[in-house]
């Protein structure tokens, strides 16, 4: 039985209070992870740790979150997910209040791992399980929503953190956090919610598509472009803005997130009725038009343009093709659609700054985010046409 299956007037109703209360559930389980990810540096460097080791540690979330990402997919489609996120959650408040205690570099960093095992498990299920309150034929236009929830931690809660941290310390912003982590548990307690199907597996056989939606590779490959352009802005922007004597650089990611809040809920109806290719296309090309204006943008103007050309595309881009997968797939195989896309998401999030620092120091910002804008057309283009001549050569052969 499915908790989206009453119709109204011809039409599924979205905006239920179960849904309602699942995505701000999303929206905060996001939040604590924004808000505290940003703090690690500077905690780091309070234990006396110097900057390369600080920024080691502030990434190893992101690391126990490509590795752990694909079985975080697979068990939130063999356990009741309703019950997974209450136990996540107990682990992921435990994890950001330990932070609290924490006397040395080495155990800060131990415990960077182990919150992003709980954060990559919350990111994965609770995705998949507001799918679960969301009609199939309006599965863009929720999933849209879910998008926006996002959008709204990433914008507000590193700011959060940096007001606990500034006015009171490091250490409360942690317990903050935590807190939050478990009045989520309530919330998800009084969440109605009737297990989903589970799919069916044969005792000791495994397959790669237990895993990963072997079908949406391309979108994965895709997703892991639009990603790592996402990760070179969120390196390098205050570095290029400082180099070029641009000011108020800030404005850049207040722009992008009110573009983002406006263009989700449309572009989600849009896919419902026209499916994901017409989003997707112009996305590859805002995408790729939004790093060429940061690469050569010498004032604030190009800056601003590049994060409405961002929002369009790598921000419209991800969600689009994650909401496609989950629609695709069976309900009961939505945990594997979320975190096939998101493999592709936290591969491109890890590898991004690596990379890039080695090609900005050869051959500087303009080259770099120019490239990187070539790169994403012309590959982009190439994924989005290789998915779309797969799906009609499965049609044709059904």
């Amino acid at each position: 039985m499915e908790p989206v299956s009453t119709k109204t007037g011809g039409k599924a109703p979205l905006f239920t209070i179960p849904f309602i209360t699942v995505v701000i559930l999303y929206m905060l389980d996001g939040g604590i992870g924004m808000m505290t990810t940003s703090l690690v540096t500077e905690y780091a460097r309070t234990l006396g740790a110097d900057l390369k080791l600080a920024s080691t540690a502030a990434g190893l979330m992101s690391l126990a979150s490509l590795f752990v990402c694909p079985f975080a997919g697979v068990i939130s489609d063999r356990i009741d997910r309703k019950r997974l996120l209450i136990y996540i959650n107990i682990g992921y408040g435990i994890c950001l209040i330990l932070h609290f205690f924490v006397k040395s570099i080495g155990m800060l960093m131990a415990l960077r791992l182990l919150t992003g095992v709980f954060f990559s498990f919350v990111s994965v299920t609770c995705m998949a399980y507001i799918s679960s309150f969301i009609p199939k034929e309006r599965m863009g236009e929720g999933m849209g929503y879910a998008a926006m929830a996002s959008v709204l931690s990433q914008a507000f809660g590193p700011g959060i953190g940096f007001a606990i941290a500034d006015n009171v310390s490091y250490r409360a912003a942690f317990l903050v956090a935590g807190l939050i982590a478990f009045g989520c548990i309530l919330g998800y307690l009084l969440v109605p919610y009737h297990e989903e199907p589970k799919p069916k597996v044969q005792k000791g056989q495994f397959r790669l598509s237990n895993l990963f939606a072997v079908e949406f590779t391309s979108f994965m490959l895709l997703a892991a472009i639009f990603s790592a352009g996402n990760s070179l802005v969120t390196t390098y922007l205050k570095s290029i803005a400082a180099e070029r004597g641009i000011e108020r650089i800030a404005l850049f990611y207040t722009l992008y997130s009110v573009v983002m809040i406006v263009l989700k809920p449309i572009s989600g109806k849009l896919q419902d009725r026209f499916g994901v290719y017409p989003i997707l296309i112009p996305s590859v090309f805002f995408a790729a038009a939004g790093m060429a204006l940061i690469g050569i943008g010498g004032s604030l103007p190009f800056f601003l343009g590049a994060a409405v050309c961002k929002a369009f595309g790598q921000g419209n881009g991800t969600p689009s093709v994650q909401a496609n997968a989950v629609k695709a797939l069976d309900r009961s195989r939505a945990g594997v659609a979320v975190s096939t896309i998101q493999i592709g998401q936290n591969i491109g999030n890890a590898l991004a700054p690596i990379i890039g620092g080695f090609v900005v120091t050869r051959f500087g910002y303009e080259a770099t985010f120019v490239g990187d804008g070539v790169l994403i057309l012309a590959a982009g283009l190439f994924l989005v046409t290789l998915q779309y001549m797969q799906e009609k050569k499965r049609k044709v052969s059904v």
